[in-house]
């Protein structure tokens, strides 16, 4: 899983690297930002997390009937639940074209005119691709649950590949009319991406039937978790959109140009190192919770959950020590070229380094409200998120408003979003869930953070007895640059781990 979702990501990078090679932080750059944002951020604000956080422990909660049509059962409210779930984007899609200017007002404010206009045809263009990942969503969610979990971490490939496949042929050929074929990209990528699953979803035996049964139990009691766990997943989505407002702000106020493009680089990058190390992990657990949940199994649950905490964090850890330090790096590495300057790497390196800092963090708001979530404790992650966001928004107004640390306080805000969501769900995890947090899983944790501290002082030390400028250097000095100051800390931290040895199952 870890492997296929590697393959997405870097494919994802690939797509921002040609991107950003392209476009640069020219207008037509941010207004590709702003446009591509809004529908994505939006199914994430309203949709996302309750397609999976509703209908993963709904459908597996079958599996604790004794009755041999369970699957069928199963699969049909699948069907009922995915009918619906088209239904209500294809109504959202229908808002968001109808509404795309005062939508790309709220939160890219800041554009000039002609830029404006431009965010909001491309916002349209893209709009309905919120249909495709609503119905992509909720047929990973019948894959997983049927324990296939390579096919689902693939499809983001097939979409970035689309997109990246559009970029290499066309580059900066097509003039103006080139940012259009590229949001138009976007929007038949994720149909393709929706289409890739058909095949293993009909050999997993699954077939779809339309159906808006509105009377079925079963969506029923998924609708009812709904609302909590919408405002539950708000967390990340408002993030982004907060980074953008922000970001526009610091525009405003400092010499550096395409703020909001530079901040999307940023997450973009983040999104790629946080989301490769934790969703594999999350999305593997998240099923087999939801069943232990149903099963009323608290000390296998409990045992599931602590060795998920365990196995990401024990990843985690030191790459966001060392990505921390290699920053600099691997921000040139990736983006440097064309349109791109070693002045705009700087600014996102700036920018992504306090995100990099709580990346742990990521792992626990990820991996507790899935097992809250399971347990149909959903209104914890919606205090965990909403507190996150007034932090989010409380740190960014305070540090734009005194004018410091330049761009890099809009990932300040961010991280301080993360880490008041974590604080929350782990003082509800230590109360609420009876056994979760044992003296074992601190003390490894303790452990692990001891490693991390480790590689990020023998990353620091090798940074500085090499010496140079990762801005003014070429991409291959900056790959040597980051294997060499990278590889023997990484080899030091497997042997520590190997002696402190974590303890699983316990």
């Amino acid at each position: 899983m870890m492997a296929a979702t590697v393959i997405a990501k870097l494919l994802g990078m690939l797509r921002s690297v040609l991107q950003a090679s392209i476009y640069g932080t020219t207008a037509e750059a941010n207004a590709f930002v702003a446009a591509s944002k809004l529908p994505l951020a939006f199914f994430d604000m309203l949709l996302a997390a309750a397609v999976l956080g509703c209908f993963i422990p709904v459908y597996n909660s079958f599996a604790g009937i004794d009755d041999i049509d369970r699957d069928e059962k199963a699969d049909r409210f699948a069907s009922i639940f995915l009918s619906f779930i088209i239904l209500l984007c294809s109504i959202l899609a229908l808002v968001g074209i109808l509404f795309a200017d005062p939508l790309v007002s709220l939160i890219a404010g800041n554009l000039d005119f002609e830029t404006h206009r431009l965010a909001v045809r491309l916002t349209r263009i893209m709009f309905p691709l919120v249909i495709f990942t609503g119905a992509a969503y909720t047929l990973v969610g019948v894959l997983q649950s049927k324990g296939s979990f390579i096919a689902p971490a693939m499809i983001s490939a097939i979409s970035n590949a689309g997109v990246v496949l559009y970029l290499a042929l066309s580059g900066d050929r097509l003039g103006s009319f080139g940012i259009y074929g590229l949001a138009a990209a976007y929007l038949m990528s994720w149909l393709l991406q929706l289409l890739t699953l058909v095949v293993p979803l009909w050999r997993r035996g699954f077939k779809f039937r339309l159906s808006l049964d509105l009377k079925n139990p079963a969506l029923r009691r998924a609708l009812k978790m709904a609302p909590p766990i919408i405002a539950g997943s708000w967390l990340s989505p408002a993030g982004v959109l907060l980074g953008q407002y922000f970001a526009s702000r610091v525009a405003l106020a400092t010499d550096v140009s395409g703020a909001t493009t530079i901040f999307d680089y940023a997450n973009n990058i983040y999104v790629i190192i946080a989301g490769t190390l934790t969703y594999s992990i999350c999305n593997y657990t998240f099923p087999k919770i939801s069943r232990l949940a149903a099963e009323q199994n608290p000390e296998g649950f409990a045992a599931c959950v602590r060795d998920g905490l365990r196995s990401a964090l024990m990843i985690v850890i030191p790459f966001a020590a060392a990505a921390l330090i290699l920053a600099g790096e691997g921000v040139s590495i990736v983006y440097t070229r064309g349109a791109f300057t070693p002045d705009d790497a700087r600014a996102t390196a700036a920018a992504l380094r306090p995100m990099l800092a709580v990346m742990p963090l990521f792992v626990v708001n990820e991996l507790l409200s899935r097992v809250f979530y399971s347990q149909n404790l959903v209104r914890i992650p919606m205090y965990a998120a909403l507190c996150g966001i007034a932090a989010n928004f409380c740190v960014g107004f305070v540090l734009i408003q005194a004018g410091v640390f330049g761009i890099a306080s809009v990932g300040a805000a961010n991280a301080a979003g993360q880490l008041v969501s974590a604080l929350v769900l782990l003082g509800f995890a230590a109360v609420r869930i009876k056994g979760l947090l044992s003296r074992g899983l601190a003390l490894d944790i303790v452990k692990l953070l001891c490693g991390g501290a480790a590689v990020f002082a023998l990353c620091f030390v090798i940074s500085r007895l090499i010496g140079g400028d990762p801005y003014a250097s070429g991409m291959l000095d900056n790959i040597i640059r980051a294997v060499i100051i990278f590889l023997p800390p990484a080899a030091i931290y497997l042997i520590y781990v190997k002696i402190i040895k974590i303890q699983f199952g316990k």
